[in-house]
């Protein structure tokens, strides 16, 4: 089974969206020219709440429908 952020990284590249991750571990996610950037994967549910609602704010859709 995927782990959380496979399941985002996924519903990202979807949606449009470009991420990737630095050899330090910062995750960088980019649409229509807005970046947001996290200095480690989300490890509490706190963490994973502000990630998701940033990318909301840049249109992400969860649940993502086809």
């Amino acid at each position: 089974m995927a782990n959380r952020m496979d399941v985002l990284l996924a519903a990202l590249d979807r949606q449009g969206f470009k991420s990737w991750q630095s050899l330090e571990g910062s995750w960088f996610f980019s649409r229509d020219g807005n970046v947001t950037t996290i200095d480690h994967e989300p490890g509490s549910p706190g963490e994973w709440l502000d990630l998701v609602s940033m990318l909301r704010e840049m249109g992400l859709v969860l649940p993502y429908e086809d």
